[in-house]
């Protein structure tokens, strides 16, 4: 595989911050307010759940759509920036709902939208995934992503207050359509800034040879397929606590909005604040020791908030979610990228999301499951006790490959490769 120069890495790290701050932008104008926009649409309860629900399931069918269409491309940079594009297109489709539809059919063409929106997302994200693996190497990664997502949760802060600002200043459809608008042409300036990124050449190359060599059928690692796995079931318990959490705020705690936002603003300061102290851990003392604090204090974050009486308490809880919150999106990314076999690794990328995807649909269902049948407090205990054991199985995986069979330090991901 041929490598960058060093003035080509630090281009590229500079155009995956910017990258990150743009998406960060498009995303955060529309993202948290599909379910009140779905609402002024006329949306049951039952859409609402699936409005959840429902683009989980069709990105899992994008990932793996996405694993043939990306396994001869040319380019990640283009596939990424040309699916991107189409994904956003979307938006446009949505902000045109309620001039072309009667008011009954509104709710559900919005649902089968945003659902069908996350085909494209799906295939954008494993081409940026590996677009990311080949453009800044593993020495570089954990830094480089602690500066992106420091970015992209300072930017959160302007698209969340600004949209939820004109969604309430403006008449209904007209500051829906506003929002959209805007985040699309957030979008467009997101994939100029994404073409700018420079991949590396393959040496002797020809137009019929793709590359990376995603051709071949070589079977994926069975300690990739385990890490999968493991990752995939830490997921089905982190994904179900945001909608308990929620829940428990609004019916427990009867809090509103302004507590519910004050807890977010609280968490993604922190966040902001500690990515780069995980950077330096991972570092210094190795993912292995970091991935296990993280993910070990997300595990903790149900009964933090259950055992809560008060939103004063649920706050200064928030500030140590923060800290686990960054920590395991910071490790979690930087551990994919460093286990992926270099051989296959766009179609070994889509089968994590594939199984990330299916336990997204999954974690929600299961949480709504425990609540009709036992209660808020049983299923967070179920959420604490799924994450404890996701947790756990990670590390421990983590830690069997970070020794190697001999004295010698490897890569991690030469360590994958060869188990």
């Amino acid at each position: 595989m041929p490598t960058l120069k060093e003035a080509d890495v630090r281009h590229n790290v500079a155009v995956n911050t910017a990258h990150g701050g743009w998406q960060s932008l498009a995303t955060g104008l529309y993202n948290p307010f599909l379910g009140v926009m779905a609402l002024g649409l006329g949306a049951s309860t039952l859409q609402l759940a699936l409005l959840s629900a429902l683009p989980a399931a069709v990105a899992l069918v994008g990932s793996v759509v996405g694993a043939a269409a990306l396994r001869g491309v040319y380019s990640n940079k283009r596939a990424a920036s040309v699916t991107t594009l189409v994904a956003r297109l979307f938006l446009l489709a949505l902000a045109a709902v309620p001039a072309l539809l009667s008011p009954g059919e509104q709710a559900s063409a919005f649902l089968l939208l945003v659902a069908l929106m996350n085909v494209p997302g799906a295939i954008s994200a494993i081409a940026w995934q590996s677009l990311l693996a080949d453009a800044i190497p593993e020495e570089r990664r954990a830094d480089a992503l602690a500066v992106r997502s420091r970015v992209v949760t300072a930017v959160a802060f302007l698209p969340t207050l600004l949209g939820g600002y004109v969604l309430d200043a403006l008449e209904f459809p007209i500051g829906y359509q506003l929002v959209l608008g805007v985040a699309f042409a957030s979008s467009v300036a997101e994939v100029r800034v994404l073409m700018k990124m420079r991949e590396p050449a393959a040496a002797g190359q020809s137009p019929s040879r793709p590359m990376q060599g995603e051709t071949s059928r070589a079977r994926l690692p069975r300690s990739f397929m385990v890490f999968c796995l493991c990752t995939a079931l830490f997921y089905v318990g982190w994904i179900m606590g945001a909608p308990l959490f929620t829940l428990y705020y609004v019916t427990v705690l009867e809090v509103g909005n302004l507590w519910v936002g004050a807890f977010n603003v609280i968490s993604m300061v922190v966040q902001y604040l500690v990515f780069p102290w995980w950077s330096r851990l991972a570092r210094s003392r190795g993912s292995v020791l970091g991935l296990g604090l993280a993910t070990a204090g997300m595990a903790l974050t149900p009964v933090m908030i259950a055992v809560s009486p008060s939103p004063w308490l649920v706050a200064v809880f928030c500030v140590s979610m923060g800290v686990f919150t960054s920590g395991t999106t910071l490790l979690l990314l930087d551990s994919l990228l460093d286990s992926v076999p270099e051989e296959g690794r766009t179609s070994a990328i889509a089968v994590y999301n594939v199984c990330v995807n299916l336990a997204s649909f999954v974690g929600p269902l299961v949480g709504n499951a425990v609540v009709d049948g036992a209660g808020i407090y049983w299923a967070m205990a179920a959420c604490a006790l799924l994450r404890g054991i996701g947790a756990a199985s990670i590390v421990g995986f983590a830690r069997s490959v970070a020794q190697p069979a001999s004295g010698c330090a490897q890569p991690r991901s030469a360590r994958m490769a060869s188990l």
